[in-house]
């Protein structure tokens, strides 16, 4: 297998690339940047109609104010992130309009400046789809990496919908990471292909064996639960706030940024620390600093079909894992990782897992995360994408 080099790729990006930690399209992104031309659009996916917090609306607009006013950067010779300018609202035909010219607008002048004629389309946010039909693309790759159809941060589900099926019934590619998210779409015309996330191995594993400290748990009793990513009303708070009342001697440690959710009785617990969003470089160190590691979110089709970016990082760090029933972790590592359904079986697999882990399922961890290595990860990426290239229509 041969990394995929010499072509211009516009990605449609999940998270934005200054304001959050690294989606898996950041990843992937950034490795392809090293033998192709990258251009990044940041999300033009608000709506402020669908928030439901005044705290977490507070968040995303500043979050999204900071990005817009970078615009255009460089990050290097071959990667170039925009923010475009947009109206935060979706599902309003006038302002769809209005949004869908001015996005066209912005898109061809920065690809006329980058002199990208007939690029390879990366969609990993539906809002691009307004773009696939209008434009002329050398191959439309859909990276499915949630049910974005259901995402509960869009007022208008309806319209939400029928851009996600736009998207499904318009590329010639969908590269699915959970076997759910594989079975839902195989139905579709397109090639789909299921390949998982990827993981920075060494960076995690070398944080485990050199011993890094974390400045800000040095202090905490032990053992340490812990959880790192954005914290939202889709984490189980009640099932967090039990743990943390049955497990009084240990410390539960959150690194994150709080942008809806109630977290305030979490918070005031004496065996709590919330310890703020952590960078990217420095989240290696904290994952070395837990005891058990946790994936604790509402159930919900949003959940159920994912397969969390945080799952592989927390396997390489050889940790023990505690998780809900996502089908992706049930079905396929349910023998490295505890699943729990209800909150007292969350607590007591975390205890389980504390007092009964073993060399062998660690082993089994670690060596998992190695084969999705991202150097991995990309040479299995670059031959489906050439597969796909080589029996595409569009080429004709």
């Amino acid at each position: 297998m041969k990394i995929l080099k010499d072509q211009d790729i516009v990605c449609f990006g999940p998270s934005d690339w200054w304001g959050m930690n690294p989606s898996c399209a950041t990843h992937i992104m950034q490795r392809l940047a090293k033998t192709n031309r990258i251009l990044y659009i940041n999300p033009v996916s608000s709506d402020l109609l669908g928030m439901h917090s005044r705290k977490g609306l507070a968040v995303r607009i500043l979050r999204k104010l900071k990005s817009v006013l970078r615009y255009y950067r460089r990050i290097d010779k071959n990667l170039a992130v925009i923010s475009p300018v947009f109206v935060p609202i979706q599902g309003i035909p006038i302002i769809d309009w209005l949004n869908n010219v001015f996005l066209k607008f912005q898109l061809n002048a920065i690809m006329l400046f980058l002199r990208i004629k007939r690029p390879l389309l990366w969609v990993e946010n539906v809002r691009a789809a307004d773009l696939i039909r209008d434009m002329k693309w050398r191959l439309v790759v859909y990276h499915v990496s949630d049910r974005f159809e259901e995402c509960c941060y869009t007022k208008n589900k309806d319209k939400l919908r029928e851009r996600e099926n736009v998207v499904t019934q318009n590329s010639d590619l969908l590269i699915c990471v959970s076997r759910e998210l594989f079975e839902h779409k195989k139905k579709t015309g397109a090639m789909v292909r299921y390949l998982p996330h990827g993981v920075d191995f060494k960076k995690f594993r070398n944080a485990v064996q050199e011993k890094r400290c974390f400045p800000d748990l040095a202090d905490c009793n032990r053992p340490i639960v812990g959880y790192f990513g954005t914290l939202t009303a889709q984490n189980d708070i009640e099932l967090l706030e039990y743990c943390a009342r049955e497990m009084s001697t240990a410390t539960f440690a959150f690194a994150g940024q709080v942008t809806t959710g109630d977290y305030e009785t979490l918070a005031g617990m004496s065996n709590v620390v919330f310890l703020g969003k952590a960078p990217y470089e420095d989240i290696p160190a904290l994952c070395a600093a837990f005891d058990v590691c946790i994936l604790p979110w509402r159930i919900s089709k949003w959940i159920e079909n994912c397969n969390p970016l945080k799952l592989f990082e927390y396997m390489a760090s050889g940790k023990p894992i505690v998780s809900v029933p996502i089908c992706e972790v049930k079905d396929r590592y349910s023998n490295i990782v505890a699943v729990a359904e209800t909150k007292e079986q969350f607590c007591r697999a975390i205890k389980d897992e504390l007092n009964g882990d073993t060399e062998r399922r660690k082993h089994l961890r670690i060596e998992t995360a190695r084969r999705h290595d991202w150097n991995n990860h990309i040479l299995r990426l670059s031959n489906i994408i050439t597969d796909a290239l080589s029996n595409n229509t569009r080429l004709n």
